[in-house]
C-alpha cells in the first residue's frame, strides 16, 4: 500500500480572481483559467524545487468551457467580430494549459468534463501507477447567467485545488489517502 498525502489545498471565487494581480497575461484569460490558475497559485507549492516533468495535472469542470464558448459565440455580432483572444479559451483544457505554462509543469495531464471528484480520483491513479511523483488536482466551475438560463443550473464561479504527493517521512500533510 502507498500513502498519498494532500499537502496543500485552496479555494477561490470570482471575487478573488477579480482582485488578483498576476501579470498582464492573467488579465486576458477567461474567468475559468483565472480561477484555476489562482487556485494553484494559492497552493504555494515550491514547484521550482521539484522535478516538474514528474508533476501531473488533473483538471475537471462540470460545465467545461461552455461559459466562454457562449461569450465567444455572442461576440460574433460585436463590432470587429469575435475576439481571437477569447477563442483561445474555448476548450475545456485551456485552464490546464495556463497552469502548465505558468508553473512549467511538463508531466502528464488530464482534463475532464464531469464531477469534481474526478480530479482527486484520477490524480490518485496517476500517482498509484507511478506516472508522476505529485499531482495538481483542480476543479473549476464557471456558469454565467446565459449558460444558467440554457442549462437550468445556478450561476457559479469558483475553483479549488489540491496538491497530492506520495508520503515521505516528515512531509507536511493536510490529509492522507490510502491507495492499494
Amino acid at each position: 500500500m502507498t500513502d498519498i498525502h494532500i499537502t496543500a489545498t485552496s479555494n477561490v471565487t470570482e471575487a478573488d480572481a477579480r482582485a488578483a494581480r498576476l501579470g498582464q497575461r492573467f488579465g486576458r484569460m477567461d474567468l475559468a483559467s483565472q480561477l484555476a490558475l489562482l487556485a494553484v497559485e494559492n497552493l504555494r507549492v515550491p514547484f521550482e524545487t521539484l522535478a516538474r516533468e514528474r508533476i501531473g495535472i488533473c483538471l475537471v469542470s462540470t460545465a467545461g468551457s461552455l461559459a466562454t464558448d457562449a461569450d465567444y459565440w455572442n461576440s460574433r455580432l460585436a463590432a470587429g467580430g469575435p475576439s481571437p483572444t477569447l477563442f483561445t479559451y474555448t476548450l475545456p483544457s485551456a485552464p490546464l494549459g495556463e497552469i502548465a505554462i505558468r508553473f512549467q509543469l511538463t508531466g502528464p495531464n488530464l482534463c475532464f468534463v464531469g464531477d469534481d471528484r474526478l480530479a482527486l480520483s484520477e490524480g490518485l491513479e496517476m500517482l498509484r501507477r507511478d506516472e508522476a511523483d505529485g499531482c495538481v488536482c483542480v476543479a473549476c466551475d464557471v456558469v454565467n447567467e446565459g449558460v444558467a438560463a440554457l442549462t437550468g443550473t445556478p450561476p457559479t464561479a469558483s475553483a479549488w485545488a489540491s496538491y497530492l504527493q506520495r508520503g515521505t517521512a516528515g512531509a507536511p500533510a493536510q490529509g492522507s489517502l490510502a491507495v492499494t
